[in-house]
């Protein structure tokens, strides 16, 4: 900006949980050189230093405090544009939560400098560079002591600022911050075969076959086998690997090594996790087919009068083809795409195919990814390398990256309740804020899912959206077959096995003796949720939780799902002294353990937290199930999502009872939805061999499973919505949550009392509350509840400024001040 003659000051942003923003004073040497949207160095309060964002220069001192000065400014552009500041402000406004909260959700962490940060080496960069006099003060002395805060570098280097030095080193990726550091794992390297290209004609490769023949037969043997399995006759083959060509061949390592030797073979290490799916790497030019074609053009057509539709169909009816000819489409205008989905570590082939087709143009990010990878997307997208990203894939956080000219946004599985932020604030969902800010940038929006949300379908009904269906699934490939076990009738009848019913276990062998994989669905981790007396039914609570402890028998240890709190199992009652004590129901854990007793011979893996919290685990286990290393597969809510694998002849789903029951106004549509997309994964094979799906219940009656047996969503939502209609829930109204949360019960139980007058007092019976929810205290914090409902037509805006008052006003008594109170604008 142009240097003037009054003072000027800036209106900044802090990454901190504060109300409302702050002046700082420029120093008249910074006026020709700041920018909304830069970062700037700023001291908060005695001794903290944070880097904020400019949101406004203007000359209004502040009223109530003198001033501080900026101490630097970081950037010589905006970090962020001026739309992402708009954007910022409607999701502080709309969630009710403070702009510092946004930005802490939007910047990648090695943009958030502060006094606090730790810095240390970046043990994978070669120090020895072009680095300037201060700079290399700096790696000297954290070769010395390996961890040092922006205070300390200050003192080396000499100066009061030293961020414009870490900033720098930052950028050439000398050194990290501490919170970014993530625990080293090497990645699992697998050896891969192919043919060498010179027997590729069929000459060259039958004198290969005769001159092997005779003197070499276990050769013979392994040539043949990578022939089928490479899908050589075809015209496409492509790399084995090592191993399953080992044993599908029935030969040794040795064989393999001397066809390699013989330079017949080829031999490649890869990585797992980055191998590409054979049969889509094989159609990277592809045909829609009739069905797909139809719902391309009519997507095309709808767009011309609505800037929103839904794409609604059946698992594996080929949604991604769609999406990738709308994304070629929009290349071809200069535009940039986002594509959101609900988790990026259960998307690898969605990844790996997208940047087969479109290879740098795609970008991948993510909050779980490397910071020096988001920081490198955000930074190429700011200085417009639109040919490395134009195409930016990711999960929630994906929103915030700084687009120059957005113009389509994907939202796959638009149902998942993971697009749902619930801590810390912002408590946004990433479905409905795409929504606006396609909506700000005049950009296109395609929700697509076999298993829309009820909120979704309204909102085509009232036609607001454009509605396309595709009721087939790609290639012919048929439905699954739904076959429903009644417990009941079974548990009478004395035919089950453990936890599984004959019915699973006759379909489960016939697919195994078949070659088939299968998997296993059962909402809940652990070996058994309770450890109780057979005398009194006590069962061992969490001393930090109002929940009983979930035995976990591969660490035997009885463990709290929301704190973490672990002890060993009590061998006596604690209520009667008694040692009868037993594990009651059932988690994926028992269920691993149990299927390697019916089935010894078959290779189990389980994906659930507990086996993939180590890095690259989650990818190795879809790795190791892709290439047939696993039979059977043992799941909680990772199974049903983002994985196509063409092998599943069976899905079980051990107990659909928990997920009907739950205490729920979205229950039966989130069991639908669930039990339809797990059942999903089976049959879809282009061999045409039909999946299967058994539904094990207590209620097969349930108006729920005969619309999953049938496929009839249309009915599931309409029950739903009358229903919803006569209750007053979402669709036909917004809801509010409000909680409360402290240690004292007593003081939580006054507060919720007082606060809840004041609200009725506004409200009446639109408040709901206040209760205790199904777990009144995790982590030591008690919890009460409240539910506020807002008629559609009322002005939502006006709504949050009288409840934010109202919060204000119960806050303002010093005997409530220390109730923590947390706002959920649209909760899941």
């Amino acid at each position: 900006m142009e240097e003037g003659q009054s003072t000027y000051f800036v209106e900044v942003i802090l990454p901190l949980h504060l109300k409302g923003t702050y002046t700082y004073r420029l120093p008249a040497e910074f006026i020709p050189y700041i920018e909304i949207g830069q970062r700037v160095v700023i001291q908060f309060g005695k001794r903290k230093v944070y880097s904020s964002i400019v949101l406004e220069i203007h000359q209004r001192p502040p009223v109530e405090y003198a001033a501080k000065y900026v101490l630097d400014i970081l950037d010589r552009e905006p970090l962020v544009r001026g739309y992402q500041l708009k954007f910022w402000k409607w999701m502080s406004d709309y969630y009710m939560c403070s702009l510092g909260e946004v930005m802490s959700a939007a910047l990648p962490s090695g943009l958030k400098l502060s006094s606090e940060s730790k810095v240390v080496l970046n043990e994978e960069f070669s120090h020895d560079g072009n680095f300037e006099t201060r700079e290399r003060q700096v790696l000297e002395a954290l070769s010395i002591q390996g961890e040092l805060n922006a205070d300390q570098i200050a003192i080396i280097i000499g100066l009061k600022s030293p961020y414009l030095v870490l900033k720098s080193l930052l950028e050439k990726q000398a050194v990290c911050l501490v919170e970014e550091l993530k625990p080293a794992s090497k990645p699992k390297i697998e050896a891969y075969i192919s043919l060498n290209k010179k027997y590729h004609k069929e000459k060259a490769l039958q004198t290969l076959f005769d001159s092997l023949e005779k003197r070499a037969p276990k050769q013979v043997s392994a040539l043949m086998k990578y022939i089928e399995s490479s899908r050589f006759l075809a015209g496409e083959p492509s790399p084995v690997k090592k191993k399953s060509l080992q044993k599908e061949a029935n030969v040794t390592a040795s064989v393999i090594n001397s066809l390699v030797s013989k330079s017949v073979f080829v031999l490649e290490e890869r990585e797992v996790g980055r191998l590409a799916d054979r049969q889509a790497a094989a159609n990277k030019e592809f045909a829609l087919s009739e069905a797909q074609n139809r719902a391309f053009n009519e997507l095309k057509s709808g767009f011309q009068s609505k800037n929103i539709a839904l794409l609604h169909g059946v698992t594996s009816s080929g949604k991604t083809e769609i999406y990738i000819r709308l994304i070629e489409e929009a290349l071809s205008r200069n535009e940039q795409v986002l594509y959101l989905v609900p988790e990026i570590a259960l998307t690898t082939q969605l990844i790996q195919r997208l940047q087969r087709y479109f290879g740098e143009q795609v970008g991948v990010y993510h909050s779980k990814f490397s910071n020096n990878e988001r920081v490198e997307i955000w930074t190429n997208l700011l200085t417009k390398k639109l040919h490395d990203h134009r195409i930016i894939i990711g999960a929630r956080s994906a929103l915030f990256v700084p687009f120059e000219k957005l113009g389509l946004v994907i939202v796959d599985e638009e149902h998942d309740s993971s697009f749902k932020q619930f801590d810390p604030a912002p408590r946004y969902n990433a479905r409905d804020s795409a929504i606006k800010l396609a909506t700000m940038l005049g950009a296109k929006v395609v929700l697509g899912s076999a298993t829309p949300a009820v909120e979704t379908i309204q909102n085509c009904i009232e036609e607001k959206y454009h509605h396309v269906t595709l009721t087939e699934r790609f290639g012919g490939v048929q439905m699954p077959e739904i076959l429903v076990a009644d417990l009941k009738r079974e548990y009478k009848r004395k035919t089950m096995k453990s936890h599984f019913s004959s019915l699973l276990t006759s379909h489960m062998q016939e697919a195994l003796d078949n070659g088939r994989q299968i998997i296993l669905f059962q909402n809940r981790r652990g070996y058994n949720p309770l450890w109780q007396c057979e005398e009194d039914a006590w069962t061992p609570q969490c001393v930090n939780c109002d929940v009983s402890l979930t035995y976990h028998r591969n660490v035997h240890r009885l463990k709290c799902h929301y704190c973490g709190f672990s002890m060993e199992p009590p061998t006596t009652c604690k209520a009667c002294g008694s040692k009868k004590l037993n594990m009651v129901g059932f988690g994926t854990e028992k269920i691993e353990n149990e299927i390697e007793k019916i089935f010894p011979k078959a290779r189990v893996k389980r994906m659930d937290l507990d086996t993939t919290r180590r890095k690259n685990a989650l990818s190795e286990i879809i790795a190791s199930f892709e290439e047939r290393e696993i039979d059977i597969l043992v799941g909680t809510q990772m199974v049903t999502k983002g994985l196509d694998f063409n092998n599943v002849g069976v899905v079980g789903v051990m107990s659909a009872d928990t997920m009907l029951n739950r205490p729920d106004f979205r229950a039966f549509e989130r069991a639908f939805q669930m039990i339809t997309q797990v059942a999903g994964r089976a049959g879809r094979s282009a061999k045409g061999e039909r999946g299967k799906v058994v539904i094990q219940t207590f209620q097969p009656e349930h108006w729920v499973i005969s619309n999953v047996i049938i496929n009839d969503y249309e009915r599931v939502v309409n029950q739903d919505l009358l229903e919803r209609r006569n209750y007053a829930y979402p669709p036909f109204v917004r809801l509010i949550k409000i909680s409360i949360k402290h240690r004292d019960q007593d003081l939580l139980d006054a507060g919720g009392k007082v606060l809840s007058g004041f609200l009725r007092e506004r409200y009446g019976s639109r408040l709901l509350g206040p209760e205790y929810p199904y777990i009144p205290r995790v982590k030591n914090l008690y919890q009460k509840e409240m539910l506020l409902k807002i008629e559609r037509k009322a002005a939502i805006s006006v709504v949050k400024k009288d409840l934010q008052k109202i919060l204000d006003r119960f806050s303002f008594d010093k005997m409530y001040r220390p109730i923590r109170i947390v706002i959920d604008v649209d909760p899941q």
